[in-house]
């Protein structure tokens, strides 16, 4: 089992142990050792930890339930009172139950990645190959099906008709949330052809920079450093940046072609703007890192506000 799936079931266990040991403590007279003194409340703070790191903090109350006579779990109960205990979640435990589906979440939104060897002919899903050549008209036409924009409409038409096995569903929307990062990358939407790539340069993949990311394609990829960054701050900084209001006219647009076209525009006009030397691979500068940087944060906004309304427009 892979490390994030051992957490997120640890988390889950965590959760439901908590629950139930609570419950036990909670049922009947016994109940009445939780709230000594006349304590009719108490916030119990569970938390798992790795190496030291918290993985998880969830903050349960636990509440007094009046019974029908009129007492509370609290010393001094009558003996033929029904004494009865309440759990709930506060604030922080809404959040936790939250992080709990996003866990799950993000395990699916990279489970179309990890197939890729055992299943080669979902390769193709991943993106959309519009040529990109010099004398080109502005939109030029689409590849053959199956390519990225085919398969967001088959998977959302797939699970808005309700059909299929659990599972079969469970897998569309994983590459619903996978898919609509891709498309929103911009060299998942384009090859060029030039001289040196006469058969095309891949989606950036043939077009070798200096620099840990090796191409383009990768280096795109990790426009934002997503893997080095706190995600817990880079999401509220990103939605900081571009809050859903900002965006407005972009996400007016649902025709999922649209988008892939502006991301094929995207890399004509600024990720193409580093000039190949097949030679002597060129060293990003630090201005063109901080402008893919830039585009990175705004395009991935406007994929999970686009994802958020696709998740409602189907399951909403």
């Amino acid at each position: 089992m892979a490390t994030e799936e051992m957490t997120n079931v640890s988390v889950h266990r965590l959760v439901e142990g908590a629950f139930t040991k609570i419950r036990e403590l909670g049922e009947g007279k016994d109940a009445s050792c939780l709230f000594p003194n006349g304590i009719t409340s108490l916030i119990l703070d569970v938390e798992s930890k790795r190496d030291d790191e918290t993985l998880l903090r969830v903050q349960l109350k636990l509440e007094v339930a009046r019974s029908a006579n009129g007492h509370g779990a609290i010393i001094g109960a009558d003996a033929d009172d029904e004494i009865m205990a309440g759990v709930s979640f506060d604030a922080e435990g809404h959040h936790v139950i939250a992080m709990i589906a996003m866990a799950d979440l993000l395990n699916a939104a990279v489970f179309p990645d990890t197939i890729k060897l055992a299943h080669p002919e979902t390769k193709p899903f991943h993106y959309v190959d519009i040529p990109l050549r010099a004398g080109d008209p502005p939109n030029p036409p689409l590849p053959s099906a199956p390519h990225v924009i085919t398969k967001i409409a088959e998977f959302t038409t797939f699970l808005q008709s309700g059909g299929g096995t659990v599972s079969q569903r469970v897998d569309a929307l994983s590459w619903v949330i996978h898919l609509f990062g891709d498309i929103h990358q911009p060299l998942h939407c384009v090859e060029r052809f030039n001289a040196d790539h006469p058969g095309g340069d891949r989606g950036g993949n043939s077009f070798k920079v200096k620099g840990g990311a090796g191409n383009l394609h990768a280096l795109w990829d990790s426009s934002v450093d997503f893997k080095h960054t706190d995600e817990e701050l880079l999401v509220p900084a990103i939605m900081a940046e571009h809050p859903r209001a900002s965006l407005d006219p972009d996400l007016a647009v649902t025709d999922v072609e649209t988008w892939a076209r502006a991301s094929f525009l995207l890399a004509k006009t600024v990720v193409y703007t580093l000039q190949e030397n097949t030679a002597n691979p060129p060293k990003p500068s630090a201005t063109y890192l901080a402008t893919a940087n830039k585009v990175g944060r705004r395009q991935a906004a406007l994929a999970g506000y686009r994802l958020a309304n696709r998740l409602h427009a189907i399951f909403g």
